[in-house]
C-alpha cells in the first residue's frame, strides 16, 4: 500500500480530519493532504506522523524498508556478530574522564543524541589515550540480548567498521539535531554504494539506511551493563 493511502486509512479509523493529524504533527492540514496524494513522497515529519498512527516507519519511509539485502559474496546472515562484551571491572582504569552521552527520544519520533555528556565513567583499557572515544547511554530494545536499556556502550571512532560489528550510526539533520541508532553492519561498507546494510535483533530484520542520512559510523566496542 502506498505510504499516502496508508497514513489516510489509519487517520480516517481513528476518526482524525487531515487538520487533526496535522496538530497532532505539528504541520499544516495542507501538508498533511501532500503527503496523502502523493505528492510530498518523503517528510522528516514521517516518524512523527507513523508514531501518531500506529504504522511501522519502514511501511512510510523507503530509506528505513526491510526491503531484500543484496546477498552478495561479502553477505552471510548467519555469520555471528560481534556482541557487544560486558566489560569487567579489572579491565576499566584511569581517570572518570570518558564523556557519556544520552540517546533520548526526539520531538517528532527520533532517537537525538545529545550535545552534551550527562556524565563521564572510567574508560576501559582498550580506549586508554584516546580522547574521542566516548560512551552512549541507549535507550529502547531493538538490540535487545546484545545490550539493553541503561547500558553504556563504549565506541571508538577511530575503528574502521567491518561486517559483524556493532555500529552507532549519527546523522545531522538541517536543524542542527543530532540522531542516531545503534545497529549491525551486515557487509563491509563499499564507497560505490550508497546505503548501509544493516540489522538489528529485535525483532530481527535486515534492511538499509541511506549513507547522506547517516554520516559519521563509529564501532561500539564493548558495554558497562545497565543491570
Amino acid at each position: 500500500m502506498e505510504p499516502g493511502i496508508l497514513i489516510k486509512t489509519e487517520r480516517v479509523k481513528r476518526g482524525w480530519s487531515q487538520a487533526e493529524l496535522g496538530k497532532r504533527v505539528k504541520i499544516s492540514q495542507v501538508a498533511i493532504k501532500k503527503i496523502e496524494a502523493g505528492e510530498t513522497r518523503t517528510s522528516k515529519y514521517m516518524p512523527k506522523i507513523a508514531q501518531e498512527l500506529g504504522i511501522p516507519l519502514s511501511k512510510l519511509d523507503s530509506s528505513l524498508s526491510q526491503g531484500p539485502v543484496n546477498q552478495g559474496s561479502d553477505v552471510d546472515l548467519t555469520r555471528p556478530k560481534q556482541a557487544l562484551q560486558v566489560i569487567p571491572g579489572e579491565q576499566l582504569m584511569g581517570d572518570v574522564d570518558l564523556p557519556v552521552y544520552s540517546i533520548v527520544r526526539g520531538g517528532r519520533g527520533a532517537l537525538v543524541l545529545e550535545n552534551e555528556p550527562f556524565t563521564y565513567t572510567t574508560r576501559p583499557k582498550r580506549l586508554a589515550g584516546k580522547k574521542d572515544s566516548y560512551g552512549v547511554l541507549v535507550i529502547g530494545d531493538s538490540m535487545a540480548r546484545e545490550y539493553n536499556e541503561n547500558d553504556i556502550a563504549y565506541v571508538d571512532p577511530r575503528l574502521h567498521p567491518k561486517k559483524g560489528d556493532p555500529c552507532v550510526f549519527q546523522g545531522t539533520r538541517e536543524d542542527g539535531t543530532v540522531e542516531a541508532i545503534i545497529k549491525y553492519l551486515d557487509r563491509s561498507p563499499d564507497a560505490s554504494e550508497t546505503v548501509y546494510h544493516v540489522s538489528q535483533t529485535n525483532p530481527e530484520k535486515h534492511f538499509t539506511i541511506k549513507k547522506s542520512d547517516w554520516q559519521k559510523v563509529h564501532v561500539a566496542v564493548g558495554k558497562e551493563s545497565g543491570r
